[in-house]
C-alpha cells in the first residue's frame, strides 16, 4: 500500500489549516458559495448568515475562494467514493496539524457547512479516528444532523455539533443538546456569552466597562477577539454559546 503523505493527503481530500493566532485549533474550510441553508438566509434580513465574513473574504481574496472551493470539490467527490479513506487522510492532517501546534482541538467549517449526511458520517469516522482531539461542528444544517442521528445514532464523545440559531436574537434551536445564538447590545444571553471580542492577545479578559471606556488605538493595540484559554465551543457541557453581533 502507497504510503500517505501530506501532499497526497491535502490533494485527494482538502487541506486541512492550521487556524489562526486567534483560535487555537486546526480548521477545514469549504466555500460559503455553496451553503444550502445558508445559501438562502444570507438574503433574509436579520438572519445570522446575512453578514458572512466567509463570503466577504472570498469576494476579497481570489486565493482563498479558489482554496475552499478546492476544498469542497475535493471533499464531496472523495467522500461519494471513500468516506473511510477521506477520513483517514482528513485524520492524518488533523493529528499532524494539532502536533506543530501544540493543541488537541479542531474546528470544522470556518467557513461553509454540511452538505449531506455523507459528509457528516465522514467526519464522524475523522473523529473516531481522532479519540484524542476534541473536534467542533458548527451548522445550520439541523435538518442534516437529524437525518444522521436517525440513521446513525449519536456521535462520539470527542465531537460537538453546535446547530445555530438561523435568525439573530433568536432563543436556541429545540431538540439539541449543543446549540449556539447571536444577540444584539442589550439583549437577553442564552447561555454562555462568548467573550472572544474584549479577549486580548495576552488572553486576558477586560471587563465590560473597562472596554467600552477604551479608545479605537487602545483596542487595536490590544488586538482582541481572542478565545483566549475559553475552549466552550468543544465542551458538550455548555449547552449554548451566545455570540454578540459584530
Amino acid at each position: 500500500m502507497e504510503k500517505l503523505t501530506l501532499k497526497k493527503a491535502i490533494e485527494e481530500s482538502g487541506k486541512v489549516s492550521l487556524g489562526n493566532t486567534k483560535m487555537p485549533s486546526t480548521t477545514f474550510a469549504i466555500s460559503a458559495k455553496h451553503c444550502n441553508v445558508g445559501g438562502k438566509l444570507v438574503n433574509v434580513e436579520n438572519s445570522t448568515c446575512s453578514r458572512c465574513y466567509a463570503l466577504k473574504l472570498q469576494k476579497l481574496r481570489p486565493s482563498v475562494d479558489t482554496g475552499w472551493t478546492n476544498n469542497l470539490f475535493k471533499a464531496v467527490k472523495m467522500i461519494e467514493e471513500n468516506p473511510k479513506l477521506w477520513a483517514k487522510m482528513q485524520a492524518f492532517q488533523i493529528e499532524r496539524g494539532c502536533k506543530k501546534l501544540g493543541v488537541n482541538y479542531h474546528r470544522w467549517f470556518d467557513s461553509g457547512d454540511l452538505q449531506s449526511v455523507a459528509m457528516l458520517r465522514a467526519i464522524v469516522l475523522t473523529a473516531e479516528r481522532t479519540p484524542e482531539i476534541k473536534h467542533w461542528l458548527p451548522t445550520r444544517e439541523a435538518k442534516l444532523v437529524k437525518l444522521y442521528r436517525k440513521e446513525y445514532g449519536q456521535e462520539p464523545s470527542n465531537l460537538v455539533i453546535r446547530v445555530s440559531a438561523t435568525m439573530i436574537s433568536d432563543k436556541p434551536i429545540a431538540g439539541h443538546a449543543n446549540t449556539s445564538t447571536v444577540h444584539r447590545k442589550g439583549e437577553t444571553i442564552h447561555g454562555k456569552e462568548c467573550l472572544a471580542y474584549r479577549t486580548n492577545k495576552n488572553s486576558e479578559v477586560i471587563e465590560a466597562q473597562a472596554f467600552k471606556d477604551m479608545t479605537r488605538e487602545q483596542k487595536k493595540e490590544q488586538d482582541f477577539g481572542h478565545c483566549g484559554d475559553c475552549r466552550a465551543c468543544w465542551s458538550k457541557t455548555v449547552e449554548n454559546i451566545s455570540y454578540p453581533l459584530h
